[in-house]
């Protein structure tokens, strides 16, 4: 069965992370998961992106949007390029997924999230928020990998 998943990914490797997503939909790849997250930017009343960071009150649609994908994801990936380190709003979702599902899983919260680093960035440095048992040990581009890991038991 998919494994409900919220990716976390810097906008600027939005490109990349649409062909890592569109694996799903390619019947000869294993990866196999439902994605939780924004398909979307939110938007204001006149239809413009709200720009916001997540430490902004004027964000505040953003993050309660965000929050409520996370409430129907299981796990959160993190696919990390050239800049995701320097993303606040990746770091927040970070954060925030873990603060989110640490009644659930208690010590084990952890195993709920993954770093992947996105093909040709393996030399990335990686976001401060998954360092220091906020996350399993950080995966360089292999999607067979992850659905591995997709498929365990984030409990166990």
């Amino acid at each position: 069965m998919a494994t409900n998943v919220f990716v976390s990914f810097d906008h600027d490797d939005y490109q990349q992370v649409n062909g890592f997503k569109a694996l799903v939909q390619n019947p000869n790849h294993p990866l196999d998961f439902r994605d939780h997250s924004l398909k979307e930017p939110v938007t204001d009343r006149a239809g413009k992106p709200l720009p916001y960071p997540p430490s902004d009150p004027r964000s505040k649609p953003v993050r309660d949007e965000i929050i409520s994908k996370f409430q129907n994801a299981s796990k959160l990936v993190v696919l990390i390029g050239p800049s995701t380190h320097a993303s606040e709003w990746v770091t927040w979702e970070i954060n925030t997924f873990f603060a989110m599902k640490q009644p659930l899983s208690r010590e084990n919260t952890w195993k709920r999230i993954r770093g992947m680093f996105l093909k040709g960035h393996e030399a990335a440095t990686p976001p401060g928020a998954l360092m220091n048992g906020r996350s399993t040990k950080m995966l360089t581009w292999d999607p067979e990998a992850l659905d591995r890991w997709l498929d365990q038991d984030p409990g166990s």
